[in-house]
């Protein structure tokens, strides 16, 4: 017990970025990978990142989804989950290829690409069947490879006509069987957990305490407020690992 608290003393930052991505996820049901992951890229090679991202959005998502399951749209979640199912094994090629570096970046381009199409888009996209099935493909395809199923899930329904609870809701529960699907995929492909388990068990305090506190707050916290800070702290992580790539890349090149 002392050594595990002396190694959460160790832990501090990284357990700071957990929580405040549990915190947003808390109140929005969305932000958690999308948030902690770039962050603890800081922290962790990339790849140990989508392991260690994974198992915390698998254990926060499955309480909220158990919290919430009343008002999940079960219809809309089985439609993209079959989607996910057909875009795993792709996503999963990619992951075995892409080198760690090479990984940071893809998640880093990613994030910021899908902040400036769901900031600079006005399309609406149709909930239909066959639409959810195709973002539930792309929601696969980026689980497995960077432990983010948000992005093309945000997209497609960031004009729904959900009442917010109803969407804060299905998105626990989509999410959380994204988590599930890529870590089983992962551990098909020879990809263990063993190694990123340990952190997570050093991590889990921040995402409890982040999600608690979401939970008690969600009432009284402005939401166009969060959505503002959100936006910032993406694009400033994001830009941050794109230049940080670059940079390297650059010394190597040069020196």
């Amino acid at each position: 017990m002392e050594s595990y608290l002396s190694g959460l003393a160790a832990h501090a930052l990284p357990l700071s970025c957990v929580a405040a991505a549990a915190f947003l996820q808390s109140l929005t049901g969305f932000g958690l990978a999308i948030v902690m992951a770039p962050l603890l890229m800081l922290f962790y090679d990339a790849k140990a990142v989508v392991s260690v991202v994974l198992l915390l959005c698998l254990c926060g998502n499955f309480v909220q989804s158990i919290l919430h399951l009343r008002e999940v749209n079960l219809r809309l979640v089985a439609f993209l989950y079959l989607g996910v199912l057909i875009g795993q094994p792709i996503g999963f090629q990619i992951f075995d290829m892409a080198a760690s570096e090479t990984l940071k970046l893809l998640i880093n381009l990613m994030v910021l690409i899908s902040l400036l199409v769901m900031q600079a888009t006005r399309a609406r996209f149709r909930e239909t069947n066959g639409n959810s099935v195709r973002t539930g493909v792309l929601a696969g395809i980026t689980s497995v490879t960077t432990g983010m199923g948000g992005p093309p899930f945000l997209i497609y329904i960031a004009h729904t006509k959900m009442a917010p609870g109803m969407l804060r809701a299905t998105c626990f529960l989509f999410f959380f069987l994204c988590n599930i699907t890529s870590l089983v995929t992962h551990g098909l492909g020879g990809y263990g957990i063993d190694s990123s388990f340990a952190e997570f068990l050093y991590l889990v305090p921040g995402l409890l305490t982040g999600l608690l506190l979401g939970d008690l707050l969600y009432r009284f916290v402005p939401k166009g407020w969060l959505r503002q800070a959100i936006f910032v702290l993406l694009y400033a992580t994001s830009l941050f690992g794109c230049a940080e790539f670059l940079f390297h890349k650059a010394g190597a090149l040069f020196f």
